[in-house]
């Protein structure tokens, strides 16, 4: 008797395991927009993969008009920024960080901070539209905006044949 409910529980256990685990198709998500009121405006995202591959894209739209410039750099990180990465991003402290929906309209002093980290049960967006909304988490972040800053100083050539997605995370 005990028996025909066995597969029962088994099937019940891993319907609400499923229901309640993110799939990890990406390590990170983030991107920065900063504007210069006399040259134009700088934007960059990055999308880190968990086996280390990553997709970084730059481009910058000059106040005189025209078309953005745009570059997709596509690369490996090695092993030792890797785990710096994963470290930080499992700070108990960076995983606290929690930040308001965007809420749009003009921006007094644009430069923008969005991060996205698939955790076990959420997805954690923190989202910052400027330093000043970002000084009180100085300390959280400041692990993870150095290693974004050295990822940006990588020498990578440019994938040509790459067109810009705005570093779109896999569905």
């Amino acid at each position: 008797m005990k028996c025909r409910f066995a597969p029962f529980i088994v099937f019940a256990t891993s319907l609400a395991a499923s229901q309640t685990i993110v799939d990890r198709t990406y390590v990170m998500r983030a991107e920065t927009t900063t504007v210069d009121p006399y040259s134009g405006m700088s934007h960059m995202c990055v999308l880190i993969y968990p086996d280390g591959h990553y997709r970084l894209e730059k481009s910058f739209q000059s106040n005189n008009g025209g078309s953005p410039d745009e570059r997709v750099y596509l690369d490996t990180l090695p092993e030792a920024s890797m785990k710096q990465l994963q470290a930080t991003l499992d700070d108990e402290k960076f995983q606290a960080v929690k930040t308001a929906e965007p809420k749009g309209g003009i921006v007094q002093d644009m430069d923008t901070l969005s991060v996205s980290v698939p955790r076990e049960h959420l997805l954690q967006n923190i989202s910052f539209m400027n330093a000043r909304e970002r000084k009180p988490f100085e300390k959280e972040l400041k692990s993870f905006q150095e290693w974004l800053k050295a990822l940006q100083k990588r020498k990578v050539p440019v994938a040509k044949n790459e067109s810009a997605n705005n570093c779109a995370a896999p569905g």
